[in-house]
């Protein structure tokens, strides 16, 4: 009988590898194969764990939150960079405006030293007309006829027909009123808006380069917004070349005044032709006090001149026959219903001294007038039938309206 011992038995499997995989190596796993089903099953995927969403959410709002700071963050940054902007901005426009009021050169004059200027040469006038032309003492008829032919020709129909003219000039207190409306007559046609304190050569081209540019703005004042700006831009171009030009000739100093008061007396011996027979006064004296009256309109129209804003002087609106208006007239004199006489023309003021406001015209100071019930528009001697009164009445009515209308 042979007989093995354990090592020896051993020593056979030895030589056998071992195979983790191999079926013959474990037992266990072979009955497990074999009572395994041939399809296999995956087990069903289980939702998550409530903590775990929990969180997931948490984490989510953190990064919400921190996006949410850092956007408003950015914002202050912006914030803050557009306030230093606004800024700089401000300061800009600070010194644009700096620069700009530098650049303007004309002087702006407000609004009641106009009114002061102005109503300080009404007053001279009234007072150099009562003082020369309120004599009581009978007129040469010769010597008068002869004036007032020089005035009728130099403003026709200034007062209706030359027999009414006549009447009115034979009587000292009708006499005076007369006169203030014919050098207030005379200061608008000639010198007001002419250039004259520019002297004869400048005075010229200046006059003749606004006529031109003036042709092209329309209507004297309102209109479109385009024709608005345009005149303000005229008025501003007018007011700097004024300044220009008056310092270029040193028309503000005493040897800039030379030429103007050579006019000035010049004109007035004219206008003392005209007026002498119905003074007592010397020729000499009335015409240095016309020369006065000149100068002063000078001085005023070159400060005029200077403002960018537009200073009109009005007659009215041009009716055939015009109401007596409180809100633009004011009245001497008798009362009445209808204008018969204009003593002195409105102050119209289109715009601020400054170049603004130009769809604005404002009423400084009324006109002056004088009054009749139309009844009493005709003097006695003078045919009352109806035809004849209207058109004496068309005739006075018109007064300086028809001067007006032959300057333009």
């Amino acid at each position: 009988m042979t007989s093995f011992t354990y090592d020896e038995t051993m020593k056979d499997y030895a030589d056998i590898p071992e195979d983790e995989n191999s079926i013959e190596s474990d037992p266990v796993s072979l009955r497990q194969q074999n009572s395994a089903p041939h399809t296999q099953q995956q087990a069903p995927e289980l939702p998550p764990r409530p903590e775990n969403t929990s969180e997931k959410l948490q984490s989510q709002l953190k990064q919400v939150e921190h996006r949410l700071n850092e956007e408003q963050q950015a914002k202050k940054e912006l914030q803050q960079e557009l306030g230093d902007i606004r800024a700089r901005w401000k300061e800009t426009v600070k010194e644009f405006n700096r620069f700009q009021a530098e650049s303007q050169t004309f002087v702006q004059l407000d609004d009641q030293e106009l009114i002061q200027k102005v109503s300080q040469l009404r007053f001279n006038i009234r007072n150099f007309v009562l003082q020369h032309f309120e004599s009581g003492q009978p007129l040469s008829m010769k010597d008068s006829r002869a004036c007032l032919n020089n005035i009728l020709r130099y403003y026709p129909n200034i007062l209706g027909s030359f027999e009414e003219f006549e009447y009115w000039m034979q009587i000292p207190p009708r006499r005076t009123m007369v006169i203030r409306a014919f050098l207030w007559a005379f200061l608008q046609r000639d010198i007001f808006g002419e250039f004259r304190w520019a002297g004869k050569d400048v005075a010229g081209t200046f006059y003749h380069m606004r006529k031109a540019l003036g042709s092209f703005l329309g209507a004297a004042s309102g209109g479109t917004p385009d024709e608005i700006q345009a005149q303000r831009k005229f008025h501003t171009w007018k007011a700097n070349t004024t300044t220009l030009v008056a310092e270029w000739m040193k028309l503000d100093h005493q040897e800039g005044r030379k030429e103007r008061e050579e006019f000035s007396i010049e004109k007035a011996k004219e206008i003392c032709s005209y007026l002498a027979a119905f003074s007592t006064s010397k020729d000499k004296e009335l015409a240095s006090r016309i020369a006065d009256i000149i100068i002063e309109a000078l001085d005023l129209d070159l400060l005029l001149s200077k403002q960018a804003a537009c200073v009109q002087w009005w007659y009215g609106a041009g009716q055939e026959t015009q109401r007596f208006d409180p809100e633009s007239m004011d009245l001497e004199g008798e009362v009445g219903d209808h204008v018969y006489l204009y003593l002195a023309p409105a102050v119209l003021k289109q715009g601020k001294s400054n170049g603004e406001s130009f769809d604005r015209t404002n009423l400084l100071l009324k006109m002056q007038v004088v009054c009749q019930p139309i009844e009493a528009l005709v003097q006695p001697g003078v045919d009352q039938g109806p035809d004849a009164r209207k058109s004496f009445r068309s005739q006075i009515s018109r007064g300086f309206r028809h001067v007006r209308a032959s300057q333009s």
